[in-house]
C-alpha cells in the first residue's frame, strides 16, 4: 500500500486536467496529451516542455497570471494555466 495522493483538476485553455497535488505542471499535461505550452514570439513555432528542468526556459506559461515554468511549478487545484507567448 503506498502514499498515493488522490488526483486533483486545473484548467489548461478552458479544459480540465487531471493531476497528483505537488507533481509538475509539465507532466500533467503531458500525461494528458498537452505538448504544446505556447508559441514563440518571434516565428510563431510551438514551445513546450524539452529539458524538465527550468534550464531551456521552453515551458513557460502564465499560472493564474503570473509567469511560470511548467517543469518546475507544482500542480495545486483549481490553478489556472494559459500559454505564454515567448519573444
Amino acid at each position: 500500500m503506498g502514499n498515493k495522493m488522490p488526483p486533483v483538476t486545473f484548467t489548461f485553455l478552458n479544459s480540465t486536467v487531471e493531476g497528483v497535488e505537488g507533481e509538475p505542471v509539465a507532466a500533467a499535461l503531458r500525461r494528458a496529451g498537452i505538448t504544446e505550452l505556447g508559441r514563440s514570439g518571434v516565428d510563431g513555432t510551438p514551445r513546450g516542455a524539452f529539458c524538465f528542468m527550468g534550464s531551456c526556459q521552453e515551458c513557460r506559461v502564465r499560472i493564474d497570471g503570473a509567469v511560470a515554468y511548467a517543469c518546475k511549478t507544482p500542480v495545486l487545484p483549481n490553478m489556472t494555466v494559459t500559454p505564454y507567448v515567448q519573444s
